[in-house]
């Protein structure tokens, strides 16, 4: 029997590198770029894929979460190459455990949060292992993790991480064997210093970091954490949740581009929607409608916005990467 994710569809995407982008339309529709050929284990195939990263080269790596592996897509290629894990579930340096978040470096060094694990995989350019970076046992102290599902490496080699059990953000420096909480870390609750479920974050160029924290309800929140802030800015209150504009379903995943506009994986409602500071709504800028259609979603759980403005979604359900 397959081990079923703690957080199931409530996975984050991935805490994504920030580009400047050129602000294009999004279209109507999208373009299927990695997967799309059913479930399964081959290497033109996903099983639940999550997390997804494009670098600057236009290669995407895909967090294939069931298959315990991180795949590379070419660009137009027609099935991925196996850069992490692929050799069965498990804590061995060549393997993974339901990887839900990548993060490529300029050097090509992949960092994975490695959730099954509870640890941060670094793999170097055609690596056949990794490294653990950080690591936990399903503890609170600052040394341990517990259910990390976000990732975001900074220009100086500091890793943060979404500690989704623990209801914080920590950053680790290169080189550390603990971890220094910069968000939430107050225990579980709606509180400005606190965190009820961290589904995503991001950082902006100024080293705020925007924190996806999904309600009880069902709904979610944006908070803003300034560095060095003991609580963070609400900068999407949580209405409950919905399908209308101004409510999320399930939110999964966070990306910021570089005019501060919020683009966020609306996963119960199958569709991604983009919120602009201060505004009371969202606007859909990909799917909207639940199905296996160009234009549909199906519980979307990863989101990135590559240097052009194009979006790519991990389409979960529909085991494929759309660029919107």
């Amino acid at each position: 029997m397959k081990k079923i994710l703690v957080v199931s569809f409530m996975i984050l995407l991935a805490s994504c590198q920030k580009h400047e982008v050129s602000f294009h339309t999004p279209g109507s529709s999208g373009v299927t770029v990695a997967g799309g050929n059913g479930f399964g284990s081959s290497s033109n195939q996903f099983e639940q894929p999550v997390g997804v990263f494009v670098d600057n080269n236009g290669n995407i790596f895909v967090a294939d979460s069931y298959n315990h592996r991180i795949q590379k897509w070419t660009p137009n290629a027609t099935s991925g190459t196996t850069v992490a894990g692929g050799n069965g579930n498990g804590s061995a340096a060549n393997q993974l455990s339901y990887p839900v978040s990548v993060f490529v470096d300029n050097e090509s060094n992949i960092y994975i949060c490695d959730y099954g694990n509870n640890r941060i995989q670094k793999w170097s350019k055609n690596a056949t292992s990794g490294v653990t970076l950080a690591e936990g046992n399903g503890g609170s102290a600052f040394a341990l993790l517990l259910g990390s599902q976000g990732i975001f490496v900074d220009k100086t080699g500091n890793i943060f991480i979404a500690d989704y059990g623990n209801y914080r953000v920590q950053k680790w420096t290169p080189g550390a064997t603990t971890g220094i909480t910069v968000a939430g870390g107050n225990g579980q609750g709606s509180n400005a210093n606190q965190f009820y479920s961290v589904q995503g974050f991001t950082l902006d160029a100024n080293g705020n970091i925007y924190v996806l924290d999904a309600g009880a309800n069902g709904g979610g929140r944006v908070q803003k954490w300034s560095p060095g802030a003991s609580e963070g800015i609400t900068v999407i209150e949580n209405n409950g949740a919905g399908s209308d504009l101004k409510t999320l379903g399930t939110p999964v995943a966070i990306y910021l581009d570089a005019k501060n506009g919020i683009y966020i994986t609306d996963t119960n409602n199958s569709r991604i929607v983009k919120w602009s500071i201060g505004a009371t709504s969202g606007v859909i800028v990909a799917g909207g409608t639940p199905g296996n259609g160009s234009n549909q979603l199906l519980f979307p759980s990863g989101l990135f916005i590559d240097g052009q403005g194009y979006i790519y979604i991990s389409d979960r359900a529909n085991n494929r990467i759309q660029r919107w």
